[in-house]
């Protein structure tokens, strides 16, 4: 998974928004409760989601920065339960949903948002365009 987690990034273009590059990404796998929990008390959000993004990049102090304690650029919660049902429901695989999950929470961190019809469209097209390199690179991709 690692491996495909920073494929995802460079293709994304994250590393080059990052002023230096011993960083960390955090993606922690959760149930629809535990989601659901982080969803209502941080972005005030009624019930699960697919994944929510954590954008640390804007906090990032040179002064206080260390090459042997890497930093932590974000962190991505991605619901197993939502992938399930949303993939059922688009006839795709858990694996795909996860897939997408990553990328979508990589390209939030990346500045990408879809709170509007425009950044929908400029998020699907990232999310295409990600996905078809890592497949085009790695061919079939299995995270779990």
């Amino acid at each position: 998974m690692l491996k495909v987690i920073k494929k995802i990034a460079h293709y994304s273009g994250l590393p080059s928004m990052l002023p230096v590059s011993e960083t960390e990404l955090a993606v922690i796998l959760l149930n629809d409760r535990q989601i659901t929990e982080i969803n209502e008390t941080y972005l005030r959000h009624q019930g699960p989601t697919d994944v929510i993004s954590f954008d640390y990049i804007q906090d990032f102090q040179m002064n206080e920065f260390s090459p042997e304690d890497p930093y932590t650029v974000g962190e991505l919660y991605i619901s197993l339960d939502t992938a399930a049902r949303q993939g059922k429901e688009y006839g795709k695989s858990v694996n795909d949903e996860l897939l997408l999950y990553i990328v979508h929470g990589i390209l939030h961190l990346c500045g990408y948002d879809d709170h509007n019809e425009k950044d929908i469209k400029e998020m699907r097209k990232a999310e295409t365009r990600v996905l078809n390199q890592l497949h085009e690179e790695l061919g079939a991709v299995e995270l779990i």
